[in-house]
């Protein structure tokens, strides 16, 4: 991952996304690429591993619920790989029980509005995305 490494700074950031709702998916993806964001699309925990390994991936979203396995369980090996990979868990239930657990998995974020998700990537990142005229 890039994690603000210089020699990248003229490339456009990279998102690896992975939901399983195909319309909240293309939606996110949508708005990540009108701010000049390189996006790329996983269906299931695996291929999003896949896709952080082989990419220059500056983000990496996933969704808790995915195929074949969870967003927590795809976290917690993402991070045991790529110990700097910034990775925002997205789900229904923010209670102090998932909080914690999106800490134990190494998530940087949980969150339950992807429409904030935005904001929260940009501070994460410490700085923000760029604006595509």
């Amino acid at each position: 991952m890039r994690n603000g490494n210089d020699t990248n700074a003229l490339c456009s950031p990279c998102l690896v996304l992975a939901h399983p709702h195909a319309d909240s998916q293309a939606l996110l993806a949508r708005g990540f690429r009108r701010l000049g964001w390189d996006v790329y699309l996983a269906h299931s925990g695996p291929e999003a591993r896949r896709l952080a390994r082989m990419l220059p991936a500056d983000l990496v979203i996933l969704h808790v619920d995915l195929p074949e396995e969870s967003g927590w369980l795809t976290c917690d090996k993402l991070i045991r790989e790529q110990p700097l990979a910034s990775v925002v868990l997205i789900g229904d239930d923010l209670s102090p029980c998932r909080r914690n657990l999106a800490d134990f998995v190494g998530a940087s974020a949980l969150i339950d509005r992807p429409e904030s998700m935005i904001g929260l990537v940009e501070e994460l990142l410490d700085s923000p995305a760029p604006a595509v005229n």
